[in-house]
């Protein structure tokens, strides 16, 4: 049996949307079509950043087309990733598993395209699917009709693309954003009509170097951004790992994105001085981002297929925006974890709706095959967002979503770590071993655990204070009680084994 409650397979027939007639593009209008699947994935696009989500920049940088979105469907509060960086996140997004299920924990793996994924299950099923821009998974697309993807990262200008059929990588001229909304449209516009369309939008934008073309290229370059609450964290109520990590401000390198620094500054001006280009240059970079999905959602209308047309936005993962005095990703502090999702599917979805259930990018695979009329692997993990999409969850829908991140002290010195949080509460085990992927140094192991209703800036650490012993003996059969069912036990790294009896 699934988790949270039986998927109930749904014919196509069930599913059938009509689509009036607008022009010679548009899909024949017949009594038993599927939706057409348009899936937009950004790059670190982080729910701070977009202003319906109503963070502290939502006055200073509106996103006002996936606002426009959020207005014509579904929102969701509580979406989080299972291991907040790029190619695991991808692999789960595709699979719907858990990195120890589908392959990929780090960055560099390859991934095994011949598993289970939303798009080979639906090209199987009649779709045609196509997926343009950042793949960032280490093997060539399988299960697509088309592709056309960036090069690792890529570039944001005149940015290079491996092409189906083709040998060489080839440069296509222009701002990343720009073509892969070109290749994506034009795509759809030379569709065979006869047959619905899962096409994977996968834009570079907001990922580092943060870059933007005009005209809002240093829109933001006079303008005070607003810092977060807890910018000046001290990490002094917290464990090891937040002082350990270089994802501070001031430990930010010219690689990661070119900026300027002050001389003889004191650790806080510095903090400050960086944050300033940097926050400038995220919200920019996520201006264009926001205009190419306003530019993709006329041209679905504009063919007659905004209707029949099932729209979803989403990131990766999350990203600091100087929350903690950190940038990037990684941790499974909340704004790292969460990910925005936004669903429009006119007819189905009720305009304006907002979902504050807890939602896995595991989720995302079943969700589309399901919606397409589609049944879903066994195989995969995660479970169809069908009926919150109805207005109905599921009395026995999961209480809590499980992360692992592997990459221990291998990117910018975050320690490995796993936990689980709840709607109310974060629990959270350094456990600072390699767990036999890597050579990277042991370090001591350590818990976190945060009130999120009292303390949702995550601040102070309440695991070792003696009056929550019950509270964490609670949330710690509950970790234990997803590991067993994701089949991630610490049984499976024997380093992890001793170290646990004494921690447990």
């Amino acid at each position: 049996m699934k988790l949270g409650y039986l998927i109930t397979i749904i014919g196509g027939l069930s599913l059938l949307a009509s689509c009036s007639s607008k022009t010679n593009n548009q899909q024949p209008t017949t009594n038993n079509q599927p939706p057409n699947i348009l899936f937009i994935l950004s790059d670190d696009h982080t729910t701070q950043a977009i202003s319906c989500y109503e963070g502290i920049f939502a006055d200073v940088a509106k996103t006002i087309n996936i606002d426009k979105l959020a207005e014509e469907g579904m929102m969701f509060t509580n979406c989080y990733g299972n291991n907040s960086i790029c190619s695991p996140s991808r692999a789960s997004i595709l699979t719907g598993k858990y990195s120890h299920k589908n392959g990929v924990y780090l960055l560099d793996q390859v991934f095994d395209g011949s598993q289970a994924t939303s798009n080979n299950v639906l090209q199987k099923a009649g779709y045609q699917t196509a997926v343009f821009g950042k793949w960032h998974l280490k093997a060539t697309p399988e299960g697509f009709d088309d592709y056309k993807v960036l090069e690792r990262q890529g570039r944001y200008l005149n940015p290079q693309f491996k092409e189906k059929g083709v040998d060489t990588l080839i440069t296509h001229e222009g701002w990343s954003s720009d073509v892969i909304t070109g290749m994506t449209t034009d795509f759809i516009k030379n569709r065979d009509k006869n047959k619905p369309f899962f096409v994977m939008c996968q834009y570079k934008a907001t990922h580092d170097p943060w870059d933007a073309r005009l005209p809002y290229k240093g829109s933001l370059k006079d303008v005070e951004i607003p810092m977060p609450d807890n910018f000046y964290d001290t990490y002094e109520n917290r464990g090891q790992a937040s002082k350990r990590t270089t994802l501070k401000l001031e430990y930010m390198n010219q690689g990661t994105f070119p900026h300027t620094r002050l001389e003889n500054a004191t650790e806080h001006e510095q903090r400050e001085h960086i944050y300033q280009q940097y926050i400038r240059a995220f919200l920019e970079c996520g201006m264009v981002l926001d205009e190419n999905i306003g530019d993709i959602m006329s041209f679905l209308k504009e063919q007659g297929l905004d209707e029949n047309t099932i729209v979803v936005y989403t990131a990766d993962q999350g990203h600091f925006l100087g929350e903690h005095g950190f940038f990037s990703k990684r941790f499974m502090y909340e704004e790292s974890m969460r990910m925005p999702l936004i669903i429009r599917y006119p007819g189905k979805v009720k305009p304006g709706s907002i979902n504050n259930d807890l939602v896995n990018n595991i989720d995302f695979a079943p969700t589309l095959i399901d919606l397409a009329g589609v049944e879903i692997p066994e195989e995969m993990q995660g479970e169809s967002l069908k009926p919150l999409l109805e207005g109905k969850t599921p009395e026995n829908w999961r209480d809590a979503i499980y992360y692992h991140y592997w990459q221990h002290l291998l990117h910018r010195n975050v320690t490995g770590h796993y936990g689980i949080r709840t709607k109310t509460h974060k629990l959270i085990y350094f456990h600072g071993q390699p767990l036999g992927m890597t050579d990277y140094q042991a370090v001591e192991p350590d818990w976190e655990l945060f009130d999120l209703e009292n303390d949702p800036a995550e601040m102070n650490n309440i695991y070792y204070q003696k009056e929550n012993a019950e509270l964490v003996k609670e949330l710690k059969q509950k970790m234990l009680d997803l590991k067993i069912y994701y089949d991630d036990t610490d049984d499976k790294y024997p380093e992890l084994v001793e170290q646990n009896k004494k921690l447990y």
